[in-house]
């Protein structure tokens, strides 16, 4: 028989590297978005070696290196001023095989992944659906998609990966009820013209600063033409919107508190756009035939950069373990096979724990980036203790992953 394609929701970060990594191991892919177009504003992203070795192997880092900035250290401050008083070198987390690390626009990442999916033979995208209902039957799933005019049709696929991210119909549909939970928190979001910043700003470095009431990051992005600022805040309530433009004057007093560098950031900036923070446990990643990805599984809070490292991570080893049972899912004759659950099945087990962790990282970071007196000090004592050798050793469980050989 012919092989069932196997069917992604979701053209995010996780969906477009993983319909590419399947493709070119061989693996027909329908990919379906629920957008009808494509657009990222206002948004840096962070690729650490754990995500950007595993692009090499998918042969997907040539299309987007020389969008990139590698910065050369951390920088910790604390919001209110002062000279950094921790971080670590950024370059040497590239060792031992040169993996880099990657500053850029959220748009140019998209744009390199979408071409190479728009490129790659055995990719089908649908734009405009969305995923209604999942079937698995003996030797497949059906899934009825809807257009918005509300047209529907029923794809047969040999599995399906929900990659539809934090609030992912896929995950829903295979009975998972898990609501994202509001934390409190929105991220301000902003991208500058370097022209219009300081040599501070413009250095090809990580800067964090640190405080009670939020804190920021910036780094260079888009070859060192743009500065992508964020600034976390508390807030009372969520936006009732995925993304909203930002009000400056909501910033005031934040801006009133921080450092003179940071507040000449803040007060230049162009435009804000505002997402509300959620979190949300971490679900089963595969049921049967159905597996979930990216922030459909494990959705990752900003504090650790790594919503996107673990989507790319999900994507490679998907790519390893699919292709096999892919083939023999066809020699099946449409029987009930269990090459491909079971493969959907290791994948899960391989990745839950290492998801669970990063999640739960994340998630103290938060605490620590914005406690309160005296537990800020205990912060600054621990992080000036560990010094650059330190921090490096603490995250190499992280940035040293690699897809198995």
């Amino acid at each position: 028989m012919t092989n069932l394609p196997v069917l992604i929701a979701g053209a995010g970060i996780a969906g477009l590297t993983a319909a590419v990594a399947l493709a070119r191991a061989g693996v027909p892919v329908v990919l379906v978005e629920r957008r009808a177009g494509f657009s990222e504003v206002g948004a840096g992203i962070q690729l650490s070696p754990n995500a950007t070795s595993v692009l090499d192997v998918l042969g997907l880092a040539a299309g987007i290196w020389r969008h990139a900035v590698a910065p050369r250290r951390l920088d910790i401050r604390h919001f209110g001023g002062g000279e950094p008083y921790a971080g670590m070198p950024m370059r040497t987390l590239a060792e031992p095989d040169n993996a880099p690390f990657w500053c850029l626009k959220r748009a140019d990442l998209q744009t390199a992944l979408l071409d190479a999916v728009r490129m790659t033979p055995g990719i089908r995208l649908l734009v405009g659906r969305s995923v209604k209902a999942v079937v698995q039957h003996a030797g497949g799933v059906g899934v009825t998609i809807e257009s918005g005019r509300g047209q529907a049709e029923v794809i047969e696929a040999c599995a399906v990966i929900g990659a539809d991210g934090l609030w992912s119909a896929v995950r829903k549909l295979v009975g998972d009820r898990s609501e994202p939970r509001f934390l409190g928190y929105e991220a301000w979001r902003t991208l500058l013209p370097v022209a219009a910043v300081d040599a501070f700003a413009s250095r090809p470095a990580v800067n964090l600063w640190l405080g009670t009431a939020g804190h920021a990051v910036h780094y260079p992005v888009a070859e060192g033409r743009e500065i992508n600022l964020v600034l976390i805040r508390r807030a009372q309530k969520p936006s009732p919107d995925w993304t909203r433009e930002g009000d400056p004057a909501r910033l005031a007093a934040l801006c009133q508190a921080a450092a003179a560098p940071l507040r000449g950031l803040i007060e230049g900036a162009p435009g804000w756009q505002v997402w509300s923070l959620f979190d949300c446990p971490p679900a089963t990643m595969a049921h049967g035939r159905v597996a979930l990805i990216g922030d459909a599984a494990h959705p990752v809070l900003p504090f650790l950069a790594q919503g996107a490292g673990l989507a790319i991570e999900d994507a490679g080893l998907l790519a390893q373990l699919l292709p096999a049972a892919w083939l023999a899912d066809g020699r099946a004759n449409g029987q009930a096979a269990q090459a491909l659950p079971d493969a959907l099945k290791r994948f899960a087990g391989l990745r839950a724990a290492r998801a669970a962790r990063v999640q739960e990282t994340g998630r103290s970071n938060g605490r620590m980036y914005h406690a309160g007196f005296p537990l800020k000090v205990a912060r600054d004592l621990v992080l000036k203790q560990l010094g650059d050798a330190g921090m490096r050793k603490r995250y190499a469980w992280l940035y040293g992953w690699r897809l198995p050989a």
